[in-house]
């Protein structure tokens, strides 16, 4: 149930008690992560308090859009623990889930500070104070949108590119199937607010670097179709990057594309880590009567493997090869697909 309005008024009391709150996303953060970091810095600063916003990854050449804002610190390039002693609060953004703040998980839960979150997401398991979730947003930004309308809270230009930015990337530029009326009707008063559409959407998608292109290129030529076509599983392994000139960090929203293909309903994308777990991604498309008729939760997908996220989009971190975690996900995934 989306939040009502003595929610959002009392969440709003809670974070006032916070002079110095800690702002925290989930690692590999995305564009919704980023853009809560930098929209919610911003809100509270004009509400009277000093926010400290960390992001556990730098910021990727996809996301150079945000470089327009104040920079995020990055936790150990910035700053330690001894940098959070003076943080009265943490608010946690676009998860709430340990397995996605494990750079801090341990300092989370023996901190006696008070944790709010604010979430879309179904997987969660942090022991929060406060939360201010709905499953049914688009993105976190659009919470935040809402969260500080009620509250009365100004809204720079600053704020709401940064909220839009979030809401574009979480909606794919209102094309996914969680483009709603409230995503379209917030989209619209964040543009009322000076922001400017069709310059954020080239600064995201008009500005590739070569090797992400090239990337692109070879992930395609060698993804496989199985299960008579619906299942897309393409790989990316170091050696490839080193080929292509990419970043890991730029495979991001490359699963989108064999969703392109008719016959697709599932599509993966497995990547190699330098060290650790295969992470894995998951996108699935929405059923439409004589078009698409299957409908795979890969949330569900996802939390079989240790992780989860959205109906349509998720990920896990899978320990194994690449070979033995392709091998058992497409194992679990192919009698979902008939």
């Amino acid at each position: 149930m989306p939040p009502s309005t003595s929610d959002f008024l009392e969440a709003g009391r809670f974070v006032a008690s916070m002079r110095r709150p800690l702002l925290l996303s989930h690692t590999k953060p995305d564009g919704d992560a980023f853009g809560s970091l930098v929209a919610l810095r911003e809100l509270l600063r004009s509400a009277g308090s000093r926010p400290l916003a960390v992001a556990f990854d730098p910021l990727p050449h996809t996301y150079d859009v945000f470089r327009r804002f104040e920079p995020v610190s990055v936790w150990r390039r910035d700053l330690d623990e001894k940098s959070l002693t003076d943080a009265d609060g943490v608010v946690i953004l676009d998860t709430c889930a340990y397995s996605q703040l494990l750079p801090l998980e341990s300092w989370l839960k023996a901190t006696t500070v008070p944790i709010m979150a604010v979430d879309h997401h179904i997987t969660r398991d942090v022991a929060a104070a406060r939360l201010v979730l709905d499953e049914t947003a688009a993105a976190t930004c659009l919470i935040l949108y809402q969260w500080a309308r009620c509250c009365g809270w100004q809204i720079s230009r600053d704020a709401a590119a940064a909220m839009l930015i979030g809401l574009a990337t979480d909606t794919g530029w209102f094309t996914h199937s969680n483009t709603d009326p409230t995503a379209l009707r917030v989209a619209a008063e964040l543009v009322e607010l000076g922001v400017s559409a069709n310059e954020l959407y080239q600064q995201l998608y008009q500005c590739d670097s070569t090797g992400r292109v090239r990337l692109r290129g070879a992930m395609l030529s060698g993804m496989k179709l199985l299960g008579d076509g619906r299942l897309a599983v393409m790989r990316v392994d170091r050696e490839t990057l080193h080929r292509t000139g990419a970043t890991l960090a730029e495979t991001e929203n490359l699963i989108n594309d064999p969703l392109t293909i008719r016959t697709v309903v599932v599509s993966l994308v497995l990547s190699e880590q330098k060290e650790g777990p295969v992470r894995v991604s998951f996108r699935s498309k929405a059923p439409i009567a004589g078009f698409c008729e299957l409908d795979v939760d890969v949330a569900a997908v996802a939390r079989s493997f240790g992780g989860g996220g959205h109906r349509r989009a998720a990920g896990a971190r899978i320990d194994g090869t690449l070979d033995s975690v392709e091998q058992r996900l497409v194992e679990h995934i192919l009698p979902l697909l008939g």
